[in-house]
């Protein structure tokens, strides 16, 4: 089940959500309280699925509440009840990544189907990790080895005719996409892993298990054919090249570009 925590100061208010939504069929468990300082000290300690909080009330407001849960837990679902129509509220509600912003008089079927949405998430989240860890058991079983060593020439894409279609192959493509969608800008792990909604050690180890390649040692491989491509193809100079293809750096790619090819950018240019 899923652990709620509800804040309103106002006690009718918050028997009326604690008796009349269908937390059951939600597969969630309520604790309810009328202070934000006493939630406050609860949050510290309990583990929160969901924060359901009025957005202004005394010693301590809503929004304070939900900024001091979240810090604990990134991946919190917060929705938001106010009697105060006031846009200022709900644009800080929306900082907060904030749900649901919902106004009194509460509709039960409102907060309803907004608790069903969040829950929609959270099952999701869950399955999601799950798969990560079950996936990254099988990588540990396996004795998956620290890195891979790039091959002698950069060929990104390259299929192997004897590598077997694997399951997350869909998923492979579309980070592949991604980089070369991508390749004039700073791209990292960690990005590329949010982007998808993964954690950046899961992600990293199912690319290199449907590649045969680390995801660094593929972005460079990616940089490193285009500019081999603007080189022949385009008469931009060797420094927008290197831009072109996400080097701020020109000795750097310089160097990265010999590395690779056995050849400056300036002498490939010219054999070209």
């Amino acid at each position: 089940m899923y652990n709620v925590l509800l804040v309103d100061d106002e006690d009718l208010d918050l028997e009326a959500l604690r008796r009349f939504i269908p937390w059951e069929r939600l597969d969630m468990r309520v604790v309810a309280m009328n202070s934000a300082v006493a939630a406050a000290k609860y949050v510290e300690e309990a583990d929160l699925d969901v924060l359901v909080t009025d957005i202004r009330m005394p010693r301590m407001s809503g929004l304070e509440l939900a900024k001091l849960a979240q810090e604990r837990n990134k991946s919190l679902r917060i929705l938001f009840i106010s009697g105060y129509e006031d846009f200022s509220y709900a644009k800080q509600a929306l900082s907060l990544n904030a749900c649901s912003y919902i106004l009194k008089p509460v509709n039960d079927e409102e907060v309803f189907e907004a608790l069903g949405k969040a829950k929609e998430s959270l099952d999701d989240e869950r399955e999601r990790k799950r798969t990560e860890q079950a996936y990254l058991e099988l990588i540990r079983r396996r004795g998956e080895p620290d890195s891979v060593p790039p091959p002698s020439e950069p060929q990104p894409g390259a299929s192997d005719p004897e590598r077997k279609p694997r399951k997350n192959s869909k998923l492979a493509q579309e980070i592949i996409d991604y980089i070369h969608a991508r390749l004039g800008e700073v791209i990292t792990l960690r990005n590329a892993a949010n982007a998808f909604s993964y954690t950046p050690n899961y992600l990293g180890l199912m690319f290199r298990e449907e590649t045969g390649i680390s995801f660094t040692d593929y972005v460079i491989q990616a940089r490193l054919t285009k500019a081999q491509e603007l080189l022949r193809d385009t008469n931009l100079k060797i420094y927008e090249v290197a831009d072109r293809v996400g080097y701020r750096n020109l000795n750097y790619f310089s160097k990265q570009f010999k590395d690779s090819f056995g050849l400056s950018p300036l002498e490939f240019r010219r054999q070209s």
